[in-house]
């Protein structure tokens, strides 16, 4: 069993016999995968490598917040917390934010690739998951898809290994859509059909696969107008204190809709949009913070599906999303120099936090280890302390300042 498995959660997980050895593995092409791609430079991180904007923020906990849901970071309705936020490109390398590419049937569709959002809380009190991590910071870690294109270690060591050896491609991963194992196919075929639907045609929709894939239970959202526009989510489920789960997202209040227009041709669109927004002076933009919660009697017979395959969607009409807090950002510069610095520094992993909100599943599992392995080959093992005031412009919200 691996350590995850013997902490709180235990009984909501069911880890392979050889996963240990996969994870083991995925560190290994990691570092491998990181020493290609920046021979003789500065290291990056293995996935978001590209940031559109770090932002100080003020997270608070709802001050009526009912008694069931006050767990772990949120015990004490009304707290709040300095927060750090990075948003991001998921992608492995650093590239265009929504490249236009052409398709065998001569048709270009746009890569709109999925983002990321990753908050640090500071300051943050409780019996903690690493005690020996010289943090006292609650993680979250978030993409603007309610499921992962990869279901577990199994795939994503297949992954890395055909990104190794195929120089970036993943192709080679997804012809395990014919294989003959049913297992392995029907995940090749859905994780196709995730990773599909982030495209969307600018000449002609793409041809249909043969075999089909799986229809998808959710919409994608339309490419935001900044990263501020989009809703995120955890994806992967953590505790939720003693006997329960949650999963976790993260929802604007207001986003600004509209179209694109010519300005998705930028391959900095969205940074650029980030620091025009973040420039309005005297406006506020808020996010809700919202858990998905579960209990055993939910999950009996489905760890399976429902905990170790990052692929399955929680119903949200069976499982709705409770608000358990706010996020809160002010309006401040996030061009600055020493702004960027201190956001490319940042090691997120979500076994930063509490032992009351313990990753779970196996891509989480993974994640530990790995994700280690990326911030040693960064120099990054540690995150920095907030500063006391991030460059101009604070996270917290003014008094009577504008609500977007």
């Amino acid at each position: 069993m691996t350590s995850s498995s013997k902490g709180l959660g235990a009984e909501f997980e069911n880890p392979p016999p050889n996963e240990p050895a996969l994870i083991d593995s995925v560190a290994q092409l990691t570092s491998q995968l990181l020493a290609r791609r920046y021979a003789g430079k500065r290291v990056l991180r293995g996935v978001h490598p590209k940031d559109h904007g770090c932002v100080e923020a003020t997270f608070i906990v709802a001050k009526n917040l009912a008694p069931e849901y006050r767990v772990g970071v949120f015990k004490n309705p009304g707290e709040e917390f300095r927060a750090a936020i990075r948003f991001s490109n998921c992608a492995g390398l650093v590239a265009d934010d929504s490249p236009a590419e052409q398709i065998p049937t001569g048709a270009k569709v746009r890569m709109h690739g999925s983002r990321g959002m990753a908050i640090k809380l500071y300051d943050v009190a409780g019996n903690r998951l690493q005690p020996q991590d010289g943090e006292r910071s609650q993680d979250f870690l978030m993409i603007n898809q309610p499921v992962f294109a990869f279901a577990n270690v199994e795939d994503y060591e297949v992954l890395n290994q055909v990104i190794l050896a195929d120089l970036e491609k993943p192709d080679r991963f997804f012809q395990r859509a014919a294989s003959p194992d049913m297992a392995v196919k029907m995940r090749a075929l859905k994780s196709l059909a995730i990773v599909r639907e982030v495209k969307s045609p600018t000449t002609a929709p793409p041809p249909p696969m043969n075999p089909p894939f799986p229809t998808l239970p959710y919409p994608y959202q339309a490419p935001p107008l900044s990263p501020l526009d989009n809703r995120y989510f955890s994806a992967a489920p953590f505790a939720f204190g003693p006997g329960r789960v949650m999963k976790y997202s993260v929802n604007p209040s207001a986003p600004v809709a509209g179209e694109l227009g010519a300005a998705i041709d930028d391959p900095d669109y969205l940074r650029k949009a980030m620091r025009a927004r973040m420039a309005q002076g005297g406006i506020i933009t808020w996010f809700d913070f919202q858990v998905q919660v579960r209990d055993a009697a939910s999950l009996a017979g489905k760890l399976d599906n429902e905990m170790e395959n990052m692929c399955t969607l929680w119903d949200e009409k069976l499982y709705p999303f409770v608000t358990v807090a706010r996020i809160a950002i002010a309006a401040q510069d996030v061009s600055q120099p020493d702004r960027q610095e201190f956001c490319e520094t940042l090691f997120f992993t979500p076994w930063h936090g509490l032992e009351d909100h313990r990753p779970l599943g196996g891509i989480n599992r993974m994640r530990k280890k790995v994700y280690e392995a990326s911030s040693v080959k960064r120099g990054c093992p540690v995150s920095p302390q907030l500063p006391a005031k991030m460059g101009r412009g604070g996270g917290r919200p003014p008094p009577g300042g504008a609500r977007r």
